[in-house]
This record gives structure tokens, sequence and C-alpha cells, in this order.
């Protein structure tokens, strides 16, 4: 999470983890291995709530095939949320928690043992979660391709919930009320409008990835985006 992001509020996490884990599909997970456990991702996992859901989700989407143990790493930029995560996790044994920056040359060692850890050279599926303005915000048009790269180099399949260009104007208003300036990128940004869409291209374009499904809007206006690798 960055400085900017700390400055504004979360609530993106904290109320609608119901919502957003009723909008996923039962019928689309896999493993590449099924002997093996399913290995998850959980990226700007903030305190953990939605992380906690979504394993329990996992457990029952899976267990309709044959019972499987559902392991879930959840990273965040924010060490004290990471503690609160911690300190709050329910299921030590199934769910952990790093502080890791997504996009810093170091993540790969945090990752790469984890996956080792299970065998795994991908995780079988990584979660995006209204993390994606963020990136883009902070880190521009080429920030948000390489985050996407990224990700999809260590998936079998990725959930992705992007944010309305709406809500990057709100974050920006905020922020020039909070500190007096704004995200030095966003004029900078060609990736403007239909965010949904514009991460649906650079998935196909730039990371030979499938859509799978796309789900109907939530309350918020927001659909999730389900893509596998190829």
């Amino acid at each position: 999470m960055s400085e900017e992001e700390a400055q504004l509020p979360c609530k993106d996490r904290q109320e609608d983890k119901t919502d957003r884990v009723r909008q996923l599909p039962c019928g689309v997970w896999r493993s590449t291995h099924p002997d093996r456990k399913y290995v998850g991702l959980d990226v700007g996992c903030n305190a953990g709530d939605l992380t906690f859901v979504l394993h329990d989700f996992l457990e029952n989407a899976l267990s309709a095939d044959q019972p499987k143990e559902i392991c879930l790493l959840g990273v965040d930029l924010d060490p004290i949320l990471i503690e609160r995560a911690r300190e709050r996790n329910p299921r030590p044994d199934r769910i952990i928690f790093e502080c890791l920056d997504f996009l810093a040359e170091d993540r790969n060692r945090t990752l790469d043992e984890h996956l080792r850890r299970f065998e795994k050279s991908r995780f079988d599926i990584v979660f995006c979660f209204s993390v994606t303005m963020w990136i883009h915000l902070n880190h521009g048009d080429d920030g948000l391709v390489e985050f996407l790269r990224k990700a999809c180099s260590i998936a079998n399949m990725i959930v992705i919930e992007p944010q309305l260009w709406k809500c990057y104007r709100n974050a920006s208003r905020r922020l020039r009320r909070s500190k007096g300036e704004d995200f030095p990128l966003l004029k900078t940004l060609k990736f403007t409008g239909d965010t949904a869409a514009h991460i649906e291209r650079i998935l196909t374009e730039f990371c030979n990835f499938r859509r799978v499904t796309v789900t109907r809007d939530n309350e918020w206006k927001r659909r999730l985006l389900i893509y596998a690798r190829t």
C-alpha cells in the first residue's frame, strides 16, 4: 500500500468481502497438480479479512470434486496491516501473511520460497482485488502493464477486480483535500475510461491469458475478470 493510499478510506476491504466472494463462480477453479495442495496468492491483502473468506470459499468450491488442502499467501506493502492480519489469523497452518512490495526486485525471493514449499512453479490462483488502480496511479500505464505481467507470470489463473474510472477521480479528489497535491502520474495516463477493457487487453495481448469468465457487476458496479493461462 502506498503512502497516498494510506491516507484514504479502505472500506473496499472491510465492508463488502462477502459480496465479492458471492460474485465468484464455483466451477472454474482447477489445479495443474490434483494430487498436491491448492496454492493461492492474495495481492494487496490489507488486514486479511478478504483473504480469510477466500480461503473458506476455495475449500467449499474445490471439495465438490475432491477434498483438497487450500493454502493461501497474503501479501501487502503495509507492515502494520500484515501484523494485524497475522494476529487475527484463524488458520495459521493454511494462511500465511508476508510484507511485500510486489513490484520490488526482491519480491521473487519470498514468492519462490513459498512455491517451493509446495513443489509448485506457479500459484494455482492469484487474486487482485482493488489493487490495480493504486498500481496505475502510482506507477503509470507502464507500471500497470508490468504489474499484470508479473502477476500472470506466477499464476495459472488470475482474478482481478478493476476499479471504475470514477474511483480514480475520487481518489484524486481525496488526496488533494488531505495533502494539497495530486497523484503525479494521473495526467499522463492513457489507459483511461473503461479500465476493465484496458486490463483485459493487457491480459490477452501482453500476458497470453484467455478469458474464463467475467462476472456481473456487484452493487458497487464492479465486476471480476477471471482469466487463465492459455
